[in-house]
């Protein structure tokens, strides 16, 4: 005989159960879904911030590596190749096509056709200074990886007399480093490029030299990274013609080189820091896509630049000139002239 305090046991006891297993399904969904929502965040690393151009990032990297020296970013050219040696232009040496430079070496060379278009004295050899300085950011740049942090060596801090003013100890994105070599011609950012992807400078003169023999440098010898040793550090207006030519095909490069201003952030202080090309050229001279300047007091005034019109790529090298800046114009049209 069932009696009513029965009753009101058992629906007590369901009432209590169907609310445990209320709660309980409740508590499982709300974990679950918090573990659904989850996810590997993406990580945005700026190489650095450009007035010129946009930033560069890494839009989104799944696996967390364990240091930023770990994380990659995607092959962006095939490694740059060597081309066959230019010829020489009918005339090309001849004095009474030369214009009136005051330099000591120069050299015109077409890319489209390879062939050499006016020279004079370009396989002197000669200390070519910063122009250095193309080897070691091509280097880099086709290291690829520019978020890679940078430890500065004590000895890279100390390289005089153009300096970034980099701290010992602190790392600094190689891409940022780049710039600063290239645009600024800071020596202390090329030395400290040289040490980390050589791991000593004498490894990364061996680089610099085998590369230089992949590219068709032939009377070549580099034993700097930033182009203050005038002893035996040395090239030719010819074979440094060849390395802009072959430089400027990777995209790295080539963006850093045609930049004119470059922006970025400065871990240091916290505030940013503005690269300023020295190659006037991309300012005043119609068609400069790129280039490096040069000076020590041995070296002279030297200048790399690379020149497009109507389809056409000319690169120039003046090596120690009085007159950087008429000479080099002077070489173009008289270049440009003969090309046509």
């Amino acid at each position: 005989m069932i009696r009513p305090l029965h009753v009101l046991i058992l629906t007590v006891l369901v009432v209590g159960v169907i609310g445990f297993t209320a709660k309980v399904m409740t508590s499982t969904s709300s974990a679950g879904g918090n573990s659904g929502s989850s996810s590997a965040a993406a990580i945005q690393l700026p190489i650095s911030g450009a007035s010129s151009a946009p930033t560069t990032t890494v839009a989104s990297i799944q696996t967390v590596a364990k240091t930023t020296s770990d994380l990659r970013l995607p092959s962006l050219a095939p490694l740059v190749v060597a081309q066959p040696a230019p010829t020489y232009m009918a005339g090309a040496l001849a004095p009474s096509n030369q214009p009136s430079l005051r330099a000591a070496a120069w050299v015109a060379l077409d890319v489209n056709s390879n062939q050499i278009v006016l020279a004079g004295n370009e396989t002197d050899r000669r200390a070519i200074a910063s122009l250095t300085k193309m080897m070691t950011a091509l280097l880099a740049a086709e290291a690829e990886n520019l978020v890679h942090l940078v430890t500065v060596s004590s000895v890279a801090a100390g390289v005089e007399p153009n300096k970034d003013g980099l701290i010992i100890g602190n790392r600094y994105p190689r891409g940022v480093l780049l710039y600063s070599a290239l645009l600024g011609s800071n020596n202390d950012a090329a030395a400290a490029l040289g040490e980390d992807i050589g791991g000593t400078y004498g490894s990364f003169y061996k680089i610099m030299n085998k590369r230089a023999r992949q590219l068709g440098l032939t009377n070549t010898r580099y034993a700097s990274s930033s182009g203050l040793n005038d002893n035996t550090n040395y090239s030719t207006a010819r074979d440094q013609a060849i390395m802009l030519a072959r430089a400027i095909e990777n995209p790295i490069f080539a963006k850093a080189t045609g930049t004119w201003k470059h922006t970025v952030r400065w871990a240091d202080t916290g505030g940013t820091r503005t690269y300023t090309n020295h190659n006037k050229m991309l300012q005043t001279y119609r068609g400069t896509i790129g280039g490096k300047t040069g000076f020590t007091t041995i070296s002279g005034n030297s200048l790399a630049v690379a020149v497009k019109r109507g389809g056409r790529t000319m690169i120039g090298v003046i090596l120690n000139s009085n007159d950087l800046w008429g000479d080099m114009p002077r070489l173009m049209d008289a270049a440009f002239t003969r090309a046509r």
